[in-house]
């Protein structure tokens, strides 16, 4: 039996987990927050919200790894909520509010939204840092009868991008530019109107803030249940 340590407590190791999906089974869904992790999609990383300490023995020198796509190794030690890594995340947030919009209470996701959630989780009651550059002025998108996004709003966690190729296989959505000026595009830096979008929705689905969204299903209601489904017209199950 292989066993890894969660804060200096033994458990055992399963076999092709992920230390983020250790920490899940053992610890529970909510010690370590997420933002570009899905469970219908691949472990990708680009968040890094969900780093904890890594450490090959107790108390010893650790290194920051993100949980969620680096593999569970046999006699780890593992930190999920040190207070490095509690400022760590704090830190990560903070810059992430440094070029969304602070409108909550008018936002269609208010009280559903990811973001939202995990900045309340990690403690950010204001963003310590002052305004610089930012993506605030992206115009909406409302081309298209069934989707709409709103840019300004985007966290590039890549969740549509990965929805639409891995879930869809429609491959509408990319990233495009570096650095600073990465931004979610559909098709050729298109409108969704003029883009090969299917109108499938997988993309809103996946968005975890209102950057992409289906006029006909606000995200402004949590659902109740969850049901596995194959619509008529995807083939693809949801």
């Amino acid at each position: 039996m292989k066993i890894a340590y969660i804060n200096n407590q033994p458990f055992e190791i399963k076999k092709g987990e992920t230390i983020l999906s250790f920490i899940k089974r053992n610890k529970g869904k909510k010690i370590v927050p997420t933002l570009c992790d899905a469970p219908n999609l691949e472990p990708f990383g680009s968040c890094r919200v969900c780093s904890v300490e890594v450490a090959l023995e107790e108390g010893g020198k650790s290194k920051t790894m993100a949980s969620c796509h680096t593999p569970i190794g046999e006699g780890q030690y593992i930190y999920p909520d040190s207070k490095a890594i509690k400022n760590l995340r704090k830190n990560i947030i903070e810059l992430v509010l440094t070029d969304h919009p602070l409108d909550c209470l008018t936002c269609e996701v208010n009280g559903n939204c990811e973001l939202q959630t995990v900045a309340a989780q990690v403690g950010i009651r204001e963003v310590r840092y002052p305004a610089g550059d930012n993506h605030l002025d992206r115009k909406k998108d409302l081309s298209h009868p069934y989707m709409t996004s709103d840019m300004s709003k985007c966290i590039n966690c890549y969740r549509c991008v990965r929805a639409c190729d891995e879930v869809q296989g429609q491959f509408v959505l990319s990233m495009a530019g570096r650095g600073f000026d990465s931004q979610i595009i559909k098709g050729f830096n298109q409108s969704f109107m003029e883009s090969d979008c299917v109108s499938c929705g997988a993309c809103a689905q996946a968005c975890p803030t209102s950057a992409i969204s289906d006029v006909f299903q606000s995200k402004s209601i949590a659902p109740t249940e969850t049901t596995r489904t194959i619509c008529t017209y995807c083939g693809v199950g949801c």
